[in-house]
């Protein structure tokens, strides 16, 4: 059970023009949960400070009393603004926890209580809604705000899982989707908003718009993808994106294919290396760096993109440690830095010892790619899913051990400097395998899957 402790904080604001003197409020109400509320314990917050992400709505702070009750007014100075409120829990000058809203144009909004979900900095805490289906590996999408989904990955036929970020609870009624589409599936969104699912060459489209599935008419993937599941994505931010590799009934496949924002499928060049769901990291449009999922005897990395000449994919560090790895997360972390954290040597099941920082500005060459490797999980482990989070941190959890077991530890890594992170330090334990990851605008890591019927929260 979630522990419900409640301050309000009442914002008003003035509607339409300054002649115009009718005025409207409402009410944040304050949830924390079991063990990450930043206004309880020893070290517990001494104050409590409301700021609206608008740069033009003065900053509030106030005391908070010994019972933990507090309350702060505030006059929105641009209520016609998209833009997040953030409520902050500090001690002594410092931020201790923290939560926000999604962006809203809060002008929009008449009287109303509004919950805003507090929990201690660095700290992974279970979400506040209920989950409908136990998934591994979904696909994560933060949908017209406030609402984010879940998708594929079911362990039985379920619907979708969709959530209202601005009232922290579960959307009931969301459509189900065929039980095929769940395993092994690839997703992408496209410019209309809807979510295209393929599975080999058939595919299907959730609309949560109107919230119906439909099959897509006249604009079928390919019959050369029919054997084809488990490849990667590259999602464009205007919709679509690319289809990268997979595996059929004996072996991975180079095969890529681009999805229109549209829908409309086209036939791309093909990985320089067959590569069974590829980690993929987005560097510009349909541009993309690509590690993992290859055979015993192939490089490690990649560069994507249609216009690429052939020599120009094939990318090599010069240290066998990295060349020669798989299975390893490959997360952005800033400045141009990628890192690949854990994984296996090549055509052998040990583990990596180092993680690798990337330059990924030199993955075309004119520069060294490899700024080096060090140490940086705690927990050595292979097929890791990893987020760059708020605050320059990297949040880091799932994958398997060396003796097979599933890694528990949650780890984050301080990436203020990317090209010198700080060693990662755990801070929960999950110890699940095949879980996803979205950062979302409220500011939190939403962190779903490992077969379990529950998600959770980070928050730095």
């Amino acid at each position: 059970m979630t522990t419900v402790r409640w301050w309000l904080f009442s914002l008003s604001f003035a509607l339409g023009a300054a002649a115009c003197q009718s005025e409207q409020s409402m009410s944040l109400r304050v949830f924390t949960p079991d063990g990450g509320d930043p206004w309880v314990g020893d070290a517990a917050a001494t104050q409590a400070r409301l700021r609206v992400e608008d740069r033009e709505t003065p900053v509030q702070t106030v005391s908070v009393g010994r019972g933990g009750s507090f309350s702060l007014q505030v006059e929105l100075v641009r209520p016609d603004l998209r833009s997040r409120i953030v409520v902050e829990a500090l001690r002594d000058g410092e931020v201790v926890g923290s939560g926000g809203t999604p962006l809203a144009q809060w002008a929009s909004f008449g009287p109303t209580l509004l919950p805003v979900w507090v929990q201690r900095r660095d700290s992974v805490e279970p979400a506040p809604w209920g989950e409908g289906a136990r998934r591994v590996r979904p696909f994560l999408f933060e949908l017209q705000s406030p609402y984010v989904a879940a998708v594929g990955g079911a362990l039985a036929a379920a619907a979708v899982d969709v959530f209202d970020a601005l009232v922290i609870r579960r959307v009931e009624g969301a459509s189900a989707i065929d039980d095929t589409f769940n395993r092994d599936a690839s997703a992408l969104r496209l410019a209309d908003g809807s979510v295209l699912l393929v599975r080999g060459c058939v595919a299907v489209l959730w609309n949560p718009s109107n919230n119906t599935v439909t099959t897509p008419t006249g604009r079928s993937a390919p019959q050369e993808r029919c054997d084809v599941i488990g490849s990667a994505t590259l999602q464009e931010p205007g919709g679509g994106g690319l289809v990268l590799g997979g595996r059929n009934a004996t072996s991975a496949v180079a095969r890529v294919d681009r999805v229109m924002p549209d829908g409309t499928w086209v036939t791309s060049e093909a990985l320089t290396t067959p590569r069974d769901r590829p980690s993929v990291l987005r560097l510009g449009e349909l541009d993309a760096l690509v590690a993992g999922g290859q055979g015993a005897t192939a490089d490690y990395l990649e560069r994507y993109g249609p216009m690429l000449m052939a020599a120009q994919r094939t990318v090599h560090t010069g240290d066998e440690r990295v060349d020669r790895r798989s299975r390893a997360a490959l997360v952005m972390a800033g400045d141009g830095v990628a890192l690949a954290l854990g994984g296996v040597v090549a055509g052998s099941d040990a583990l990596a010892t180092e993680d690798a920082l990337l330059d990924t500005r030199c993955a075309t060459g004119g520069c060294p790619v490899l700024l080096g490797v060090r140490p940086l999980l705690s927990q050595r482990r292979r097929d890791a899913t990893a987020a760059l989070a708020e605050g320059d941190r990297v949040l880091v959890a799932s994958g398997t051990g060396s003796d097979g077991r599933v890694a528990d530890a949650v780890e984050i890594l301080d990436v203020s400097a990317p090209r010198n992170p700080s060693a990662g330090v755990a801070v929960a334990s999950l110890p699940y395998e095949g879980l996803s990851m979205l950062p979302l605008a409220t500011g939190s890591v939403w962190i779903v899957g490992g077969g379990r019927s529950e998600s959770w929260l980070y928050r730095h």
